[in-house]
This record gives C-alpha cells, structure tokens and sequence, in this order.
C-alpha cells in the first residue's frame, strides 16, 4: 500500500502546483480587472457634472444677459417684450419656463395671461444677487421644482425677478449621459435639506435622509451631514440584499451633489464573469484531481484485498461459527438476526444488509430484516415489491446458479429492467444476493447492498442462509403455537390470555382516550337446558362475531358467556356510537346482553377502569334478573 502512494505522490505535487499557480493567476487578473472597473466607473461620473455644468452655466449665463438688458432699460418690461425675448430659449434650456415676477406681485409666464399672486414672494426675496431656492412645489404645474432669480435692477433698487423654473421629473433627460448601458441610478440632491433634485429611475425618493432602504455609512439620521464629509469617492454599501456602490461627486453648482448608485453585477459584470470562469477551471481541476486519486486508491484498495484473501478464509469460518451460534444461543429470533446482519454488514464493509421472508404465493412478506449504515425502508419495499410482482423475473435471476455477485450494476443487469432502475435510485453499485430456497420454489432473499471487501465470499452467505431459514422456520412454528394460545377456539376472538398479557403490559402506563365494555349473555343457562349445548354455543359464536364486527381485534372472551372490549386512541363520540351499534345490533339478533361501558380521557390505573366497568355490568344484570322475576311473578 505505501509502495503504491508513494509512485502516486509526484504526481499529486505537479497537479497540485498547477492548481496553486492557477489561482495565484486568478488573484492578479481579478484585482487588475476590479481596479479597471474602478477606473470606468470614476469616468461616467467624471462625464456626467461636466455635462450638468456646462449645461446649467449656459443657460444661466444666458438668463444673466437677458436680466442685464431689462435693467439698462428705462421701464419696466411688458408682457409683450419678456415674451419676445423668451420665445425660442425655452424651447432648448433646461429651464421649464421663465417667469417675471413684478414688484406688486404680478407674475408673467410664456404658458399663460399675465397672472395676479397672491404671496409675499417678492417681499420675502428682497435680494439684488442671484438666488437659487430649494425643492419645492410649483404652483402653477404642482409638479416639484426648483427656482432660480435673476434680479433686474433699476437705480439700484429690485424692480422684478427673471425666475427660470427648473422641473425637477424633467431633468434626467435633459443632463442624459449614458453610461453603463443606462443601468445606473443617477440622483442630484441638493445637501441643504437632502431633497432629490433629480432621479432618473423615477422612484419616489423624496428626501434621501429619511429614506429606510437606503443603508449609507453607520448613521441615517444625518446622511446630509454624512455625504458632505465626503470629498469625492466611491461608498459600498447595501439596498436590500444586494451589494451597491455609490459614487459621489460635488457638482459645484450651489449645494448640488451628484450620487451615482450601481449594483455590484452592473459595475463589476467583467470582473463576476473572470471570477466565474476562474472558478469553473479551478474546480475542473480539483475534480480530476480527485476523481484521479479515488480510482486509483480505490484500485489499490481491490490489490490489496485480494492479496489477503488467504487470511479472510479464516475470518470467514470464524465469522459463520459466530453467526451460528447466536443463532442457537438466542431466544429471539429477531434480535439474533438483527445481530447476525450487523456482523455481515460489518464483514462486508457494507452500505445496507436485509432479510427479506416472502411468501410468494400470496405475493407477501412474513417478515423483513435490516442493518445498514444507511436505513432505507423505501428501498427494502421496493425490492420486496419487485419480488412479488415480478416472480418471473426473480425465478429466471436464480435458474442457473444459488447465488449472484453483481460487481457492476450497469453492465450486469438490463437497463430495461425494473431492478435496474431501482438499483440506480438508490446508488446501489454491486450487490451480493442468496435466495432461500424450498424444493426449488424460492421464499425468501439476503442481499447485502455495495460491499467494499469479501465481496467474493458467496459460499459464506449461502450457508449461512441455510441457518437463518432454519431459524425463521423455528419460528414461525413458535408464532403458531403462541397464536394459538391467544386465539379462543370457539368463536375465535381473543381469548383470556391475550386478555391478561395486555392488562399486564399496561399496568403502569398512562394511556389516553380509553374506552372499556364488560359484556355478559343472559339466560344462556336457560338456553342450555331448554335447547342444548349447541344453542348455547351459537348464541355464544353470534355475539362475538357482533363484538368483532363493530370492535375489531380490540374484543376479548375472558369467561363462558363474558367479553370484554378495550380500545385506546378512541374519541368519546365514537366510542358511545360503537356501543349503540353493539345494542342495536344485540336487539335486532335479539340477543339479551348486560353491559357496562366506561370511557375516560386518561387513565393512569387500568385494573379500575375494568373494575368500573364490571360493577355497571353487574348492576345491568341484577336489574335485568329483578324484571324477569317481576315478570315471572305476574304469571
């Protein structure tokens, strides 16, 4: 065995360093590939303020101009001139509209007649620089905006407000820059109050500091305060159970910042896709190299047990002589067996062991038997059911030879059988099956389920079958006799010694949902003397078929003309239905009985509960016997 691993062990260190240099290769490549990621990433957002910059400049730079040339005039504008003026640059700004808010509170738009408000938006201005205020809603449009004035001045006093009217849902496709296919989530907030400024996936943020879902740094309480510690960079962070990153940039407009939001499969789908093929070629290589390594221990492991199959012959005679004599030694039939198919499944260095008792006539099974490190009752039934349906099929499986020795289930058996499917289920590789045989009539199978030694010993199980048929054929004999004992040869119900060994294995047991019936014949003595012991034994027969009828196996004859019934598990409605059935059915049969019933939720002492229930059937009787000498008096 050394001799064999140690020709085995170069060429585990080559595979072994293939795959060490396999994965030192993956480690570069992925943190190269992470690192352009990175860098991609740092780009778009890079792209994305130069495009929001330049445009807002333009068009401000724009709005400046016009807001100079209606200062240096020497009147207020008119509703005609403003319109002029603004006809064609809405068309193409990021301005929704461009107001003019007049001193006395007039406001002039581009969609509408000059129109009256009525708000102290003018005095609560009261500013000569330019203004940007914050998220609010729009009270012509009621959709959320923002607003920036341009004061017009004349002799250095405000005369009115050029106010350009930024929409807030529209901005997203005016600042597009596509990057990532479109799979980002671009935000711009304004850091003043945490408003959303602009969200391009539409989803209802309306402030980012009280948003629950949205996991950034350790406090959510002051994300603002959070955000502007930040000076730029990338935070990781998680939105439900998936993996985002968020890169912040500072517009430099006003308080604006710009949050790009990505999930971990959209910023790093490169990288995932390295990782994966990495993955796939490092546990390729770690299959072969343990698929290698199991055939060939597994084919030194068959070497080496077959050079010693010269010191297992002993253990064989060994293992049989202590199999039979726990055979001989052991009252219980099925604690022996049980004992003997776990040294056989130890000899064997088996996966399962089983006894299967058929009686194949009847197409069913006496008893089965198992020992295995894996219990399987699915598969013991399936092959007792293959047994019986297919006999056939096992008679033609044994016509040659006592026994088999499947080393390799898929070249042996035909893949149309139904044994092959079974055995495929339940990864049963080799198998060594004995059939007990009768004057060539078989009755019964050992199987012994993917044996790892000794599997060649088939002699050792042939005659070790012999023994256990003889033993279970001991016992069957036994049940016999003792079933005999319990079984009363008049009427065939339970009989007194049933009766007994049931009180006796109940005695200290709680048991609940109990009921009991004590059941006694009146006048069978009458019956007797007028018509004979014939009469007396059907009345006798008739009765307790009516208790086996209704009660099954749970009915007892524990004297001449006495039954009792015990049922356990049993609801009172039930029960108290049973006995009506069982009154009903005496009257029709006309068959005067004196009864007892008792039924209790627990019962902790059983011995009163039959007490009970015969002290109600005595005073049924004694009732019935004081009707009948009343009667007999009136006579």
């Amino acid at each position: 065995m050394k001799k064999q691993l140690s020709q085995l062990m170069p060429t585990l260190v080559v595979l072994i360093l293939i795959l060490a240099l396999t994965v030192t290769t993956y480690n570069i490549s992925l943190k190269q590939e992470e690192e352009e990621c990175w860098n991609r990433l740092e780009n778009a957002s890079e792209a994305i303020i130069q495009s929001i910059q330049s445009r807002v400049n333009d068009d401000l730079n724009y709005l400046r101009l016009i807001g100079k040339d209606f200062s240096n005039e020497d009147h207020l504008p008119t509703y005609e001139e403003y319109r002029d003026r603004f006809a064609t640059f809405e068309d193409v700004s990021l301005f929704e509209r461009v107001d003019l808010l007049m001193k006395n509170n007039t406001l002039y738009t581009m969609h509408g007649d000059v129109q009256q408000i009525y708000s102290n938006d003018f005095l609560i201005l009261n500013s000569t620089a330019e203004y940007m205020d914050l998220v609010h809603t729009d009270t012509l449009t009621n959709e959320r905006s923002v607003n920036y004035y341009v004061p017009i001045l004349q002799n250095d006093s405000v005369v009115a407000y050029l106010v350009g009217v930024i929409q807030c849902d529209a901005l997203d496709e005016k600042f597009y820059t596509p990057i990532l296919n479109g799979k980002t989530h671009n935000l711009i907030i304004d850091t003043t109050d945490g408003q959303v400024v602009m969200d391009n996936k539409n989803m209802n943020i309306d402030n980012i500091a009280s948003d629950t879902d949205f996991k950034l740094l350790a406090s959510k309480k002051n994300v603002v305060k959070a955000i502007n510690s930040l000076k730029s960079g990338v935070v990781t962070f998680k939105k439900g159970n998936i993996n985002q990153y968020l890169i912040y940039k500072p517009v430099k407009i006003y308080n604006w910042e710009l949050l790009i939001t990505v999930s971990e499969n959209v910023a790093f789908a490169s990288t995932l896709m390295l990782k994966q093929n990495y993955m796939i070629m490092v546990i390729c290589e770690i299959v072969i190299l343990l698929l290698y390594c199991g055939f060939y221990i597994k084919k030194v492991r068959r070497i080496s047990l077959k050079s010693h199959e010269l010191s297992e012959d002993l253990n064989v005679s060994n293992t049989l002589i202590q199999c039979v004599r726990i055979l001989s030694n052991s009252a219980d039939q099925k604690r022996s067996i049980d004992e003997i198919l776990q040294i056989i499944c130890e000899f064997y260095q088996a996966q399962r062991c089983y006894v299967l008792d058929l009686d194949m006539d009847n197409k069913k099974t006496n008893g089965i038997y198992e020992y295995g490190k894996q219990y399987d009752d699915i598969h013991v039934e399936n092959m007792v059911r293959l047994c019986l349906e297919h006999m056939d099929l096992v008679n033609q499986f044994f016509e040659n030879q006592k026994s088999y020795y499947i080393d390799d289930v898929t070249n042996e058996i035909s893949v149309t059988s139904p044994i092959y499917s079974s055995f495929i289920q339940k990864k049963i590789h080799s198998i060594i099956v004995v059939p007990f045989m009768d004057d060539k009539q078989i009755n019964g199978v050992f199987a012994v389920d993917n044996p790892k030694q000794n599997y060649y010993q088939k002699d050792f199980l042939e005659s070790l079958c012999f023994f256990i048929k003889t033993a279970m054929a001991r016992e069957k004999e036994k049940a016999k006799l003792k079933n005999l004992s319990y079984v009363d040869s008049l009427t065939y119900a339970q009989n007194r010694n049933h009766f007994n060994e049931y009180i006796e294995q109940n005695r200290n047991k709680e048991l609940h949902s109990l009921g009991v019936i004590y059941l006694d014949l009146n006048g069978l003595k009458e019956v007797n003397d007028k018509m004979g012991h014939i009469a007396g034994d059907t009345l006798i027969i008739t009765a307790s078929y009516v208790l086996q009828e209704i009660f099954l196996d749970n009915s007892y004859r524990v004297g001449g003309d006495e039954f009792v019934v015990i049922e356990q598990d049993v609801s009172e409605l039930l029960f108290f239905d049973q006995y009506s059935k069982l009154l009903n059915r005496m009257k029709e049969l006309e068959i005067s009985v004196a009864t007892g019933c008792v039924w209790k939720e627990t019962c902790i002492n059983l011995s009163e509960i039959l007490q009970e229930a015969d002290q109600k059937m005595y005073e049924d009787k004694k009732h019935y016997y004081s009707l009948v000498e009343n009667d007999r008096r009136k006579r």
